[in-house]
């Protein structure tokens, strides 16, 4: 792989079950592969969740494959308590033969360069059709990931919030300690 060369896909319906036990997900991160191959296509067929394939336009190689869904946020402050509009970026797994950088000579790395180019212009592009402030995330708690989410993707996290209380209607219930983190759309 030398350059950038992907296209993304909505999850077709159809798609063989094998080429997703194909994917091979780094660090362990079992419960995004199980997700993946057991309940990805029947969560998009109801409406719970998009599901987006990231392929390498040469061989068609599933790269990566993120989730996303509308959703608010609690907004609670002294005398004033309101939902924010937002996307959730349920689900975000590249796969780690596609994890390294795409080249010597390039800096970004895959992940990197999905999020920017693929990920959140769907969002921005939601967000100028319908009211939505922000992308947000449950990060698996892990110091090399959120370094990762807020450093490379900019996401931020919420000042003084007690995630656990706040946030414990939303996390996903397969991953229990995951780390609220968002992404504004607008300041």
């Amino acid at each position: 792989m030398k350059n950038f060369d992907f296209y993304v896909e909505q999850l077709p319906e159809d798609l063989n079950s094998y080429e997703l036990k194909m994917f091979r997900v780094q660090h362990d991160e079992s419960q995004l592969t199980n997700y993946l191959k057991k309940l990805a296509k029947k969560h998009q067929a109801s409406k719970i969740n998009k599901i987006y394939l990231v392929r390498y336009s040469s061989t068609g190689q599933i790269a990566a494959w993120f989730g996303l869904k509308a959703a608010t946020l609690p907004y609670n402050d002294v005398g004033d308590s309101f939902l924010i509009p937002a996307v959730e970026l349920t689900h975000f797994a590249v796969d780690e033969r596609f994890r390294n950088p795409l080249g010597s000579d390039v800096s970004v790395h895959t992940g990197e360069y999905i999020f920017w180019n693929f990920i959140l212009p769907i969002v921005k592009d939601v967000s100028e059709k319908i009211a939505c402030k922000a992308l947000f995330v449950f990060a698996i708690d892990t110091p090399k990931l959120i370094k990762y989410y807020k450093n490379v993707l900019k996401f931020k996290e919420l000042p003084n919030t007690n995630e656990k209380q706040f946030f414990e209607y939303a996390a996903p219930d397969y991953d229990e300690g995951c780390r609220f983190l968002y992404y504004p759309l607008t300041e």
